[in-house]
This record gives C-alpha cells, structure tokens and sequence, in this order.
C-alpha cells in the first residue's frame, strides 16, 4: 500500500494543486490515499476542504513551518507501508506510482527517486540555460544517470520511501530543509545519507520510468536565481556534511563526480560545439553556477566554525 503526501503552503498554487492531485488520482495503480500536508497556512486547508474530494485526507503542519515539517506531518499521517512525495506544482506521469512500486519489490531497496521532466511554463527551454543544470528548477539533470541505477540520494518532487525507514530516521531535518522559496535544499541528500549510515545494507534506487513533469514558472528562468539557487545549494551542502555520520567523500560523491562532469566533460563538449545557439551562453551559466556553489559552500563552513565556537 502506498501513500501519497504532497505538501502544499500558498492560495498563489490552487491551479497547481488540482492538477497534481487529478495526476495521482489517475495512476494505472492505484494509491492507498492521497494526503495534502498543509505548511502553516489555515485559509488553504479551508480552502481545500470545499474543492477537494473527500477522499483526499488533510493535514496542518502547526509545527516548525517549512517543508521538512510538513513533509514530516504527512508521513505520521499516513497508514500506508511506503510514503511516496511529489510537489504541488509537478503533474505525475499515468505510470509514475506503478513504476515507483516495482523497485520496491527488492526487500533491500528502501528509496526510489523517479525523473522530473521540466515543464516550461513560458514555452520552452531558454537557449542559455543548459540541461545540465536542470537541478536548479527541481528537474533531473544532465550527468545523472540515464538509466536505472543506485544512487547515494532521490529528488524531492518525485520520491518514495519505506515509511518504517523514515521513522528509523526521525524524519526529515528541518536544519537543512526548505521554507519558502530560496532556503535550505539539503534534505533529501540528509534523510538519505540517514538511511545508509543506519542500514548500511540498504539500497536507494533511480527509476528513469517513473516520471513527473515539473513546471518551470519564468522567475525561476534568471541569471539571480540561478545563482541565489546554487549559492544555498553549497551553503546546505556544507551544512548536511557536518551533520552527517558519513565521511566527508561519501557524503559528497555524488557533488564531486558532477563537478568533473561539468568541468571535463560538459564544458568540452559545448566548446567543440560553440557554433550551436546558446552554446556560450550555457558556459557562462554553468561557471555562474560553479562558482556560486563554491562560494556557498566556503561561507557555510565559515558559518558552521563560527556557531560552533559561538556555543563553547
């Protein structure tokens, strides 16, 4: 049995929510139930009581505001054996649940992430803004891998997990977790490095074939927020390396391999093919990103020595 959490915090995402819930309610397997974890935002959950079916179950997260929390709101209420999460502005593919519920026959297998497909809302891709970096808008990005495979964390708009194991976990970490647009991204890679330290055993798995489409809204289409994104993207990293029980080359080997991919494959490549449109500009954007990244990462730890002296 499989339980569906989508969480949900502004009246701005009404349209959106509609659709992701008439995506999940059409699945070629069925889910268990449909719960909307509700991020301290009382008039949305009035408003959703009067639009929604009954059968979607409501819930309001009155404790630490922001995703992690409410992520976590969802989980408690729900009675299903796995938890799958999808965000209120991606719309599941026919076969998305079906195709996440296969993975879990492996009695090891306790994550499976599914690919997020952007879905621009203003047409189509900006010629400057490479696949590679897809990551930014929440969507599964150029350098992962194309097929089936383990990997060290899932996305958060599409993934599942063995409810027994999140509550192993205690949850997700709220330190390193989202509230609002632009703060912490860091939890899904934490949750996951959770797991693997408690059950080494454990397998987190990729599936191609379970897919969301993600919107895309234009003001996330911008040089700013691809920095400000990449920014909070090393800030928390640094954060996650700190608190977890793994090495610091485990906990970043996924960041590690991606950042040689960028560098000695990816720039090459636009290079050799510098007469494409947007082939310059996509360079450009990769090093913003590279660098912002850096930069976060480098003032996180700065951060982190000063709190943790500040406390002595």
């Amino acid at each position: 049995m499989i339980s569906i959490v989508i969480c949900v915090y502004t009246t701005e995402r009404l349209k959106d929510i509609h659709e992701a819930v008439n995506s999940v309610f059409s699945q070629t397997l069925k889910p268990h139930e449909v719960i909307l974890a509700v991020d301290h935002n009382e008039k949305l959950l009035d408003i959703l009581k009067t639009e929604l079916p009954s059968q979607v179950k409501l819930v309001l997260n009155s404790g630490a505001p922001g995703l992690s929390e409410t992520r976590n709101t969802g989980v408690r209420a729900s009675t299903g054996e796995i938890v799958a999460f999808m965000d209120d502005d991606a719309v599941a593919d026919i076969r998305w649940l079906e195709k996440l519920a296969e993975r879990f026959r492996d009695p090891l297998v306790v994550a499976v992430g599914g690919k997020a497909v952007p879905r621009w809302l203003d047409g189509e891709r900006p010629k400057w803004f490479p696949e590679e970096l897809d990551w930014i808008v929440g969507c599964t990005y150029k350098g992962l891998p194309v097929r089936a495979n383990a990997v060290r964390n899932v996305l958060g708009c599409n993934m599942a997990f063995r409810k027994a194991v999140l509550e192993q976990a205690v949850g997700f970490r709220g330190e390193v977790g989202r509230v609002g647009k632009f703060k912490g991204v860091g939890e899904e890679a934490d949750i996951c490095l959770k797991i693997k330290h408690l059950i080494p055993q454990a397998l987190i798995h990729y599936e191609p074939e379970a897919v969301v489409f993600h919107k895309v809204p234009s003001w996330r289409v911008s040089l700013r927020y691809l920095a400000q994104r990449s920014y909070n993207e090393g800030f928390y990293k640094s954060i996650v390396k700190k608190l977890s029980s793994s090495s610091a080359s485990e906990t970043l080997s996924t960041e590690n391999t991606y950042l040689r991919y960028l560098l000695f494959t990816a720039i090459r490549e636009k290079l050799r093919n510098f007469y494409r449109r947007g082939a310059i500009r996509q360079i450009g954007a990769i090093l913003i990103s590279v660098a912002s990244t850096g930069l976060g990462y480098l003032l996180g730890e700065i951060n982190w020595r000063q709190t943790r002296t500040g406390s002595l």
